[in-house]
């Protein structure tokens, strides 16, 4: 995956309009990271949520022109079991 400087997150490569300059959707492919950032294209991972949390925030971080998507989660509350008498 892959999101924007317009942060418009790509997951299939597509052609797309940068600046006015149309780029084939082989660039996804056939550029490396630097030649991608240069036109304001970043690899993106995006985050999952453990099972039996819930999501409480979200925001990114980029580390080594990367995009991360980070999740701060809570523990979903156990639901106490009724017993019918």
């Amino acid at each position: 995956m892959w999101i924007t400087s317009d942060n418009q997150i790509i997951s299939t490569p597509i052609g797309i309009t940068i600046n006015g300059i149309q780029h084939p959707q082989t660039i996804f492919y056939l550029w490396n990271k630097g030649e991608l950032a240069s036109v304001g294209i970043k690899y993106y991972y995006p985050a999952t949520c453990p099972d039996g949390h819930r999501v409480t925030g979200a925001y990114t971080e980029e580390i080594d022109g990367e995009v991360y998507e980070r999740f701060t989660t809570e523990p979903i509350p156990q639901q106490p079991i009724k017993e019918n008498v």
